[in-house]
């Protein structure tokens, strides 16, 4: 009995450890993927959302938990100053 639970319980962690990287490369920022400083913007946020995040639009989207059409979420002033600045918004 002890082996089988040993047994899922690597199983578990396997996927567990799986899954996070499959994430992480999924949120990688592509070749031609522009990086922004991202800055919260309104509502309420953990002391670390306050601070600035260097990411893509997409990693910041997943970092602020920002969705919707409506309010801004966050401002991204680009990296690369050739390109305009974006925002995220939220519901």
């Amino acid at each position: 009995m002890k082996k089988i639970f040993t047994g899922i319980l690597a199983a578990a962690f396997v996927a567990g450890t799986v899954s996070a990287f499959a994430k992480q490369v999924i949120l990688a920022p592509k070749a031609d993927e522009e990086t922004y400083t991202w800055n919260r913007t309104g509502g309420e946020g953990s002391p670390e959302e306050q601070n600035p995040y260097v990411g893509t639009k997409t990693q910041a989207e997943n970092y602020f938990g920002c969705s919707g059409t409506v309010d801004d979420c966050a401002v991204g002033t680009p990296v690369n100053l050739g390109v305009p600045a974006e925002v995220i918004y939220q519901h």
